[in-house]
């Protein structure tokens, strides 16, 4: 027997060291769930979040902020990963996300049923790390336009530009997204979808593709075009146009903003605090529980306003789930994945490969050698 082939996993796949938001191909979906280790401090934050979530799933709140926090290596973006894929219930390779859990909650068939049934209701999460899709520029709305940006992305309009992406939603809204894009690449020769990047370089045939398909006047679609002056927006108009999404969804239908890397994003500037605020507090007052952002950052979200605690206030009111990761669970996940797997290995490879010496020393990058005495 060759050693390699006692594993239960293939010893030569790639694994990825660090957990990346954006990652999303089925391979590495289902290599992250399947090989996701559930610590004893990671189940009392998943008994914690599910308990509140399960429970607003009944009485809505408008409180539906979550905090992670965490340093560096703690496990919060993986964790952040992790509730996704659960409430979104992903299926990959015919398999449930929720299904791919079971038998790490096979010890505690409770907490597995209640995060069984917080997947029950239609669910759609938006995922994401605010450092990579917010703007280099950053300015009093940039949490804002980072929200907006993705929102859009997910209803499959250009969020990287308000103009465009609010053009796309008018013409949705009139049911003229199929027309418009016929007659655009009718124009172009080229699909809208793989032109709008360069929308400001088509003025020749997005011009009369409006006119012909929204019966605008070719000087109204002209100086629609033309208009050069930054796209108004707000914190106001986003929620409504949130509402209006959920309106075509079933009642019990919930939208996530999952959200990497906030803590390190916001910082400590004021302006795009209070734009955090504003945002968490209007999607809380308006979406009626439907709505709900989670967000990771390094520190504790007390940590980040205690220097103006007084003007941010409101914001812990709404961040009110608040879940604490350690590197302690880091030891954890090494032990469980690691040293219980050699020790099994050594057993086996004594079974079918007789030592002469009483012990073996196996060196591995950690504080001492680990020994095993075989008896």
């Amino acid at each position: 027997m060759i050693i390699r082939d006692m594993f239960a996993d293939d010893i030569n796949r790639k694994i990825n060291g660090v957990i990346k938001v954006d990652q999303a191909a089925d391979d590495v979906i289902e290599q992250e769930l399947n090989e996701y280790v559930i610590t004893k401090e990671l189940k009392k934050h998943f008994i914690t979040f599910f308990n509140y979530y399960s429970d607003a799933l009944d009485e809505p709140t408008a409180d539906t902020g979550v905090w992670i926090s965490g340093f560096f290596g703690s496990g919060k973006s993986h964790f952040l990963k992790m509730l996704s894929y659960l409430l979104e219930n992903k299926e990959v390779k015919g398999i449930h996300s929720v299904e791919r859990f079971r038998r790490k909650f096979e010890d505690d068939p409770a907490t597995y049923m209640l995060i069984d049934r917080s997947t029950k209701v239609q669910t759609e999460t938006i995922l994401f790390n605010i450092d990579i899709e917010g703007s280099i520029n950053k300015d009093k709305t940039a949490v804002l336009r980072v929200f907006a940006k993705t929102f859009y992305n997910h209803l499959g309009f250009f969020g990287e530009n308000l103009k465009v992406a609010k053009l796309e939603q008018y013409i949705d809204q009139q049911g003229k997204t199929t027309e418009f894009r016929r007659v655009f690449e009718e124009k172009k020769g080229m699909p809208w979808m793989d032109s709008r990047k360069a929308f400001a370089f088509n003025g020749k045939y997005i011009i009369p593709t409006l006119v012909e398909v929204l019966d605008m006047s070719e000087e109204d679609a002209k100086a629609w075009f033309n208009d050069k002056s930054a796209t108004e927006f707000s914190i106001a108009q986003l929620v409504e146009d949130i509402k209006d999404y959920l309106n075509t969804k079933p009642n019990n239908f919930r939208l996530l903003f999952m959200v990497d890397e906030v803590g390190q994003y916001v910082g400590t500037d004021t302006d795009m605090l209070l734009n955090l605020q504003s945002l968490v507090e209007k999607i809380g007052s308006e979406c009626g529980g439907k709505v709900w952002v989670v967000c990771t950052g390094q520190e504790a979200i007390d940590e980040i306003i205690k220097v103006r605690a007084d003007e941010f206030s409101r914001i812990q009111a709404r961040f009110k789930t608040r879940l604490s990761l350690s590197s302690s669970s880091v030891d954890e996940v090494i032990h469980d994945l690691l040293f219980l797997q050699l020790f099994l290995l050594l057993l086996l490879a004594k079974r079918n490969f007789p030592l002469k010496e009483g012990r073996l020393f196996l060196t591995i990058p950690f504080s001492s050698p680990l020994i095993i005495y075989f008896l």
